[in-house]
């Protein structure tokens, strides 16, 4: 009985690990294929398949905007806002 017991915890750690796998081939995290460990942060967190960005603010879809930063050119420098600060090179 417990020899039927490990094959089947085998068997199913086996079928998850490999639908992981199969997962992370459906997203994108910041511009590039996912990672196994990034596919299971986004399976974890019940996101769809798609393109993301993962950053220090949490997970945004790449196509909303709201994960990049705003710039603006002045003078030739490259200046950006961090909570509401404006800040240049």
């Amino acid at each position: 009985m417990k020899k039927l017991l490990a094959i089947a915890a085998v068997t199913v750690g086996l079928s998850a690990a490999a639908t992981t796998v199969a997962n992370a081939q459906g997203y994108l995290v910041n511009g590039h294929a996912a990672s196994k460990a990034e596919a299971q942060l986004l399976v974890s967190y019940g996101v769809q398949q798609g393109n993301w960005v993962v950053d220090g603010y949490g997970i945004a879809p790449a196509d909303s905007g709201l994960s990049r930063q705003a710039t603006a050119t002045s003078g030739g420098q490259k200046c950006w806002y961090v909570l509401d600060v404006q800040l240049c090179d």
